[in-house]
């Protein structure tokens, strides 16, 4: 008896003294919560400060399978928040409950999410007096777009942990993104350690929110016109390579994401501009003329005979209007949009000169601009094994080669930019919660013709322009363009239907903004002339009068 109570002295004496530490701490860390905080992501506002994207307090609705058993009256209490039947909610509560009750749930618990605080007190109110159960709801930041869906492809949009994805949201992804808060706590009076949440940078667009708005309806507008399914513009700062407006059809509403997500519509949540590739067709003619008189290859008065039709290995080259015109200058070239001599140009150079100075352009690869999911585009050369001369034809006139829309308008704004290739960019600056203020600025990415080149180029873009196509001409202003026609194939087979494409510089002599207007398919015509062409003129005229373009021709 002595031996026992002996021992039970020498371990209590062990555990409260000896050991004390190591079960205090283990205790401790037993009664210790965790708790994480987080500050909302950063704002998003276009160049004049117009708010495009802010994170609100929000709630997310998850079902608790163990203890959901009522689902009809969870069902009839959820309904008029969600806006959706009693059946379908009460559906899917059955769904999730089942499927909880599997081994590996396969399911979301999510029944509901970015709730305002507004509408989840009434919702647990309404719950709580008809004695229902079920439902977990966790607070966090909900992201709305106050704007709609004006630049919505742009911007992209944020999933719920939050991620961004696509555009704005993917790309500054980190600077936006808040940092996460810890809170460390027995409970709410004994916090052990606090460390604390940081926002996320606010971001600060080059976007011109009238601009923007401006562009969107005006390819609204074309669509319904022309019966195009799809298109897109864009309005450049020539001189920096700013994006002043960008628009895709279809478009989509960023507030609106998460729920196309869901429905399975995640193909429609890209910005096509950025992404999507094309054969841009004849506006790359004046990438070849301009590497034509830089290489001294040809000048603005070589006469050429043009027959309409060039047989190159075995494949015929055509005029888009099957004829031929004889003897024919660049300035005929341009104005006629002739894919036959400006094909005989490129063959003379060979592919080492032409190849050599079009890839100094941007053609085949990333422009590096500032948005998510950013595309190549595809360009084969004579280091390819699946390269021909007849490539080195069709590249000559934009044919055989894809690119995406912004690569285009990049590349061609080298002629307007005096031979300069800029980088495109759509950020302004971020400005960090310290009050640190980043600020872009305009990144040359090297020069691809000289200045003569491109203001000779440009003089004779000009004069083609009123010849070829008098509905750009803009009141006040001289315009260089040049319009753009590609054939259609569909899983390889030749449609009758085109891609068309303007690209045009306002004023002509030293050009303030580069535009670019494509649209796919239109049914009213398939020439770019009658299609994108008043786009262009409408675009580029209200672009002017809203940055103070002053006018340099005498009305």
């Amino acid at each position: 008896m002595g031996i026992t109570i002996l021992l039970a002295v020498a371990r209590a004496i062990q555990v409260q003294v000896v050991e004390s530490p190591k079960y205090y701490a283990q205790a401790s860390y037993q009664q210790t919560q965790t708790r994480y905080t987080q500050s909302p992501r950063g704002a998003i506002f276009d160049r004049s400060g117009n708010l495009l994207a802010i994170s609100n307090r929000a709630y997310i609705i998850r079902a608790d399978a163990r203890t959901l058993t009522d689902t009809a009256g969870v069902a009839s209490a959820l309904a008029p928040a969600l806006g959706q039947s009693v059946e379908d909610v009460r559906k899917h509560l059955d769904a999730i409950v089942v499927d909880g009750q599997s081994v590996t749930p396969t399911l979301s618990t999510i029944v509901a999410f970015d709730l305002s605080p507004s509408v989840t007190r009434q919702l647990t109110e309404t719950l709580e007096t008809m004695g229902r159960g079920g439902l977990l709801i966790d607070e966090t930041w909900g992201r709305d777009y106050p704007q709609g869906a004006v630049a919505g492809p742009t911007l992209g949009f944020v999933s719920l942990q939050p991620t961004g994805y696509s555009g704005i949201e993917g790309f500054y992804n980190s600077e936006l993104t808040a940092e996460t808060g810890e809170r460390k706590e027995r409970s709410r009076m004994d916090v052990l350690v606090v460390t604390p949440t940081t926002s996320g940078a606010d971001v600060v667009l080059t976007l011109d929110l009238t601009l923007q708005a401006f562009v969107e309806n005006r390819l609204a507008q074309a669509i319904q016109e022309t019966g195009a399914p799809s298109g897109t513009v864009i309005v450049m700062e020539t001189k920096t390579g700013a994006i002043l407006a960008s628009a895709s059809y279809p478009s989509y509403d960023p507030n609106r994401a998460l729920e196309m997500a869901s429905d399975g519509q995640i193909g429609l949540l890209k910005d096509r501009a950025v992404s999507e590739l094309y054969e841009p067709g004849s506006v790359i003619k004046i990438a070849t003329m301009a590497i034509a008189l830089e290489t001294g290859q040809i000048t603005t008065s070589t006469l050429m005979t043009d027959t309409g039709k060039l047989v190159i290995d075995g494949k015929r080259i055509y005029n888009s209007d099957r004829s031929g015109h004889g003897v024919v200058d660049m300035e005929d070239i341009l104005a006629r949009s002739l894919n036959v001599p400006t094909a005989m140009t490129a063959l003379d150079m060979g592919p080492e000169k032409f190849y050599s100075h079009f890839r100094l352009f941007g053609f085949g690869s990333r422009t590096g601009i500032d948005l998510g999911d950013e595309a190549a585009g595809v360009l084969r050369t004579p280091s390819d094994v699946t390269w021909s001369r007849t490539d080195l034809a069709t590249n000559s006139f934009g044919q055989g080669m894809s690119s995406t829309p912004y690569q285009v308008i990049n590349s061609l704004n080298v002629i307007a930019n005096d031979g300069v290739l800029m980088q495109p960019y759509i950020v302004k600056e971020w400005r960090e919660p310290n009050g640190n203020v980043i600020a872009k600025q305009p990144v040359p990415k090297g020069r691809v013709i000289s200045p003569a080149t491109a203001r000779t180029l440009r003089q004779v873009m000009a004069i083609a322009t009123r010849r070829g196509t008098p509905k750009a001409e803009i009141a006040g202003y001289t315009v260089a363009g040049k319009t753009g026609t590609a054939d259609w194939y569909l899983q390889g087979i030749k449609q009758d239907t085109t891609i068309v494409t303007y690209v045009g510089f306002v004023p002509a002599e030293d050009p303030q903004i580069t535009v670019l207007v494509k649209l796919d398919q239109p049914s009213s015509s398939k020439w770019a002339a009658e299609t994108t062409v008043p786009i262009f003129h409408d675009v580029a005229e209200r672009a002017c009068q809203i940055l103070g373009v002053p006018p340099n021709v005498l009305k």
